[in-house]
């Protein structure tokens, strides 16, 4: 199967500017079945993704600090998060508050911008995605036709998609 089998047409999900705020983006989320938002410039190209991730870091801007460092896989042990959380001092405000702040901030501040790596052609197998996705790139991955963005691969459409295969081959 190929990558244009299962993605969803750009046509068919969020997009919003990127001067749009986060307000916008979950105002939009909100009449959407997506959990991420297109983002894109001025000339209606691509800019970036906006991921529920993306929203959730948005909301404590002390993670631009902390997202900065190099951090070491291997020390991240429960000890080493509550450090970085009270160093950084991370979610010391409400929810309700750090929401409160958050509802202006534009998605050009609170985007992801895909690296090259998390880009697949239409002519991609779905596996050569599933792939892209067990080593670790950013969710979704994003589907183009040449240099035209034509489409998002979602883990969780791959994920229904090998559903259904091994459900067929147990039956």
């Amino acid at each position: 199967m190929k990558v244009k089998e299962l993605m969803t047409p750009v046509s068919e999900y969020t997009t919003l500017d990127a001067d749009a705020t986060l307000s916008d983006a979950v105002t939009a989320l909100s009449k959407s079945s997506h959990n991420d938002v297109l983002v894109l410039n001025a000339d209606g190209k691509l800019a970036g993704v906006l991921t529920m991730t993306d929203i959730l870091a948005a909301l404590e801007p002390s993670y631009k600090k902390l997202l900065g460092k190099e951090i070491d896989g291997d020390t991240l042990t429960n000890k080493y998060v509550a450090d970085i959380f009270k160093e950084f001092g991370l979610w010391s405000d409400t929810l309700t508050e750090l929401c409160r702040k958050s509802v202006d901030q534009k998605l050009s501040d609170a985007m992801y911008v895909p690296a090259e790596v998390e880009y697949l052609d239409e002519e991609d197998t779905i596996e050569f995605g599933v792939h892209h996705y067990i080593t670790g790139v950013h969710q979704p991955l994003i589907v183009r036709k040449g240099t035209q963005v034509t489409g998002i691969l979602r883990l969780g459409d791959v994920f229904t998609e090998i559903k259904k295969r091994i459900t067929s081959c147990t039956c």
